[in-house]
């Protein structure tokens, strides 16, 4: 039923933007029956919430719509039982273009897939829309969501993302998967101590000169006979170390989901948490999905235009880098 009204919308939708004339008399029916002089929105495949839009600008534009279908004809309007369905259509899938825009933010990490995912899980679960179909979505997109997302809670980039996300910690992780998580930070704190993963490391990268000095020392006999001495003792004192370094960050109060900023508040925390602090900054930046990268292909597909076919490549790649980091720099170069 759902897909019969979504082909009916979609027929509506392609006369009117497929015609001037018929833009012109919807216009004059809209001043008629008092509704906004809006357009009527055409769903894009490659945007499912493009067919969201639609819905909701066919259902501000009913009146206008079926006056004009009594009035032209060239469409069948719904019925009024399916502009009950698109309605509660709507209701539904409002919630999950929400969190496809919050997960497509410039700034967004992998930190929100789980808990996104959790929300999802029982946004569908709860209660909702019982008209007929709508009740059958919401089942088929549960099922839907828990067999794609059954396996994320295994994905060590993922859950310590989430983890060492001030905005969420541990509370969206079950006890097991926490545990696996602490595993996986003692994992990490040996194989990269935390020394290693302070500010004062990042401060000595930028100096090449420094930076050729501490590799001397670091091959010196002395330090490699220090390091022998001390590895035994040092390698069973950095877990107990990190997992209280952990206890204590857990017990830390979450920031604000939509005001705070967690690179922001590891920047300001990262001395209370220096082992943690290295961890933080390796897996809260990657991405949630693949919008970054989507949308450096749309800047290449824009500076490529009909004129500018012969442009070359190494040319583009430099415009399109100007175009992200130029403004980050606020202009000032």
């Amino acid at each position: 039923m759902v897909g019969d009204i979504l082909a009916k919308l979609k027929r509506i939708a392609t006369h009117f933007n497929h015609s001037v004339v018929a833009q012109q008399r919807l216009s004059v029916i809209q001043q008629e029956v008092g509704v906004p002089n809006h357009s009527i929105i055409q769903a894009v495949q490659t945007r499912w919430n493009s067919t969201l839009h639609m819905i909701a600008r066919m259902i501000e534009q009913k009146r206008a719509i079926t006056a004009y279908s009594s009035d032209h004809g060239h469409f069948v309007c719904p019925c009024a039982e399916e502009w009950d369905v698109a309605a509660n259509l709507a209701e539904t899938l409002t919630p999950l273009e929400d969190i496809t825009l919050e997960m497509s933010m410039a700034d967004s990490s992998a930190s929100c897939i789980i808990p996104c995912v959790a929300v999802l899980k029982c946004l569908l679960e709860s209660e909702g829309p019982n008209s007929r179909g709508i009740k059958t979505l919401r089942k088929t997109m549960l099922e839907s969501l828990e067999k794609r997302f059954s396996k994320v809670k295994e994905a060590k980039e993922v859950v310590l993302a989430c983890l060492l996300d001030p905005r969420y910690k541990e509370r969206p992780l079950s006890p097991e998967i926490l545990g696996q998580a602490k595993a996986w930070v003692m994992e990490e704190a040996q194989r990269n101590p935390p020394e290693t993963q302070g500010d004062t490391a990042c401060e000595e990268e930028g100096d090449p000169k420094r930076q050729r000095v501490e590799e001397e020392r670091a091959h010196s006999v002395l330090d490699s006979l220090y390091d022998s001495m001390l590895s035994s003792t040092t390698q069973d004192e950095e877990p107990e170390e990190i997992i209280e370094e952990l206890e204590r960050y857990m017990r830390e109060p979450v920031i604000d989901r939509k005001k705070g900023n967690p690179l922001e508040w590891w920047k300001s925390n990262g001395f209370r948490f220096k082992g943690l602090s290295g961890l933080a900054r390796r897996y809260l930046c990657c991405p949630p999905s693949s919008v970054p990268s989507e949308r450096v292909f749309s800047t290449i597909g824009n500076i490529y235009e009909e004129k500018r076919s012969s442009l070359k490549g190494e040319n583009a790649e430099k415009l399109c880098f100007l175009h992200y980091n130029v403004p980050l720099l606020k202009w000032q170069y």
